[in-house]
């Protein structure tokens, strides 16, 4: 089974005091991602029914931290001609089943909507939680429908945490949107994936945004350069109060999923 944990490119992150981050933070993380990786990730999927006729929708199960199941929900075009661009959109449990699940699909994606549970805020690590981001994307480009050079990250409320997370783990994603408060007792491990990630991003403000773009937009930047030659703004910043956040969420997904030729994931068979 195909693993896709293998960033596009190597970046250095920024040289932090010793005592900025977790110790041992690279070694535990991947630690972690290797003691998955025997742990089946290929999503189960089950019709269901779509409101549209020209979606097709799909209840899903998958095996997130420590094997345990992770549901979610599949919406794709009815009659894909081509591989989909993906999306992942990572929601708290119990708010998935909401009349907004096929705003993307019907613009040509393969979109899965994710419930996580809870952060652990005991845990500085959020091991249960960041893990089942990661393997939720890894899931998705299991599937022959969609090209995994092309998927995008979503997390909004009290599960964008993860997106950060997962974007420091697998910095070959299309583009990240990061959409909610970063909890303080995460802090100084958001802020090592952060220098880790390369992905472009979109943030909305709120709590701890603006490390979050200190952070990541220099990492991002550099990647960008590295692989085109060129610097581009990669992160954007924007008010949570923008009347139409499906349009603006649709339009920013659409234009860097369109990049296969930048983020194209090393994948490791």
């Amino acid at each position: 089974m195909p693993e896709y944990d293998l960033p596009l490119v190597t970046v250095t992150p920024a040289l932090p005091p010793a005592t900025d981050e977790p110790a041992n933070f690279d070694l535990f993380w991947a630690q972690n991602l290797a003691a998955h990786r025997d742990i089946e990730v290929a999503p189960v999927l089950t019709a269901a029914s779509a409101r549209s006729r020209d979606l097709t929708a799909e209840t899903v199960t998958f095996a997130g931290f420590e094997g345990r199941p992770v549901p979610g929900r599949l919406i794709t075009p009815s009659r894909a001609d081509a591989t989909l661009p993906g999306l992942v959109e990572l929601r708290p449990a119990g708010r998935a089943a909401g009349r907004d699940l096929e705003w993307l699909a019907s613009d040509g994606f393969a979109h899965l909507v994710v419930e996580l549970p809870p952060d652990d805020l005991d845990d500085p690590y959020n091991r249960g939680v960041f893990t089942d981001a990661v393997r939720a994307v890894q899931a998705l480009r299991t599937l022959a429908s969609v090209d995994p050079s092309r998927t995008a990250l979503l997390g909004s409320g009290p599960v964008a945490a993860a997106v950060v997370a997962a974007a420091g783990l697998l910095p070959d994603l299309a583009c990240a949107l990061v959409e909610g408060d970063i909890p303080a007792a995460h802090k100084d491990s958001l802020v090592a994936f952060a220098r880790r990630a390369s992905t472009p991003l979109q943030l909305t403000q709120g709590a701890g945004a603006q490390v979050l773009l200190e952070e990541w937009g220099f990492n991002a930047a550099l990647a960008l350069a590295a692989m085109t030659g060129s610097v581009e703004r990669v992160v954007e910043c924007v008010l949570t109060t923008e009347s139409s956040t499906a349009a603006r969420r649709t339009r920013w997904i659409a234009a860097r999923t369109q990049l296969k030729d930048v983020f194209v994931p090393q994948i490791a068979y």
